[in-house]
């Protein structure tokens, strides 16, 4: 009974020592992995920033659809290429690596309702077409241009 129940607990622990810890700027849905979500400080009077972040490990093919976040009423995406139309159609294809960059692809935070400042924080939520959504953190890293 006792090399069971060690077997047992030896088994379940298992999981725990193969995963890998996540690191502060790492959020994981069942598909994919978003890494440091940020932005730049904003000036008083800005109605828009960008948001910049990367999706790696993408086990499956899936479509960012929705972002959600205090600090903003809405998102669209950006991009050359791309019209200048409100929504957010994105689409992460599975085995490939996809970097949103200030001056390429990236997400833009409409009708912002502060100004963001350097080293500041903030909830939000990426809504995924299969994985739903992911509780995510942006951060304000930068101070934006001048």
């Amino acid at each position: 009974m006792t090399n069971r129940r060690h077997l047992l607990i030896a088994a379940c622990a298992l999981p725990l020592g193969v995963a890998r810890p996540a690191r502060a700027c790492e959020f994981f849905s069942s598909h994919l992995r978003i890494w440091h979500p940020w932005t730049r400080a904003t000036r008083v009077d800005a109605d828009t920033a960008k948001v910049c972040m990367r999706f790696d490990e993408v086990r499956q093919t899936d479509r960012l659809i929705g972002l959600e976040t205090p600090v903003a009423a809405g998102a669209r995406l950006v991009g050359p290429g791309l019209p200048a139309t409100a929504g957010l159609s994105l689409l992460i294809r599975q085995g490939e690596e996809l970097t949103l960059t200030e001056d390429g692809l990236h997400l833009e935070l409409l009708d912002l309702q502060q100004p963001l400042q350097v080293g500041r924080s903030f909830p939000l939520r990426l809504v995924f077409e299969s994985a739903g959504p992911v509780e995510t953190a942006l951060n304000v890293d930068y101070a934006g241009p001048r």
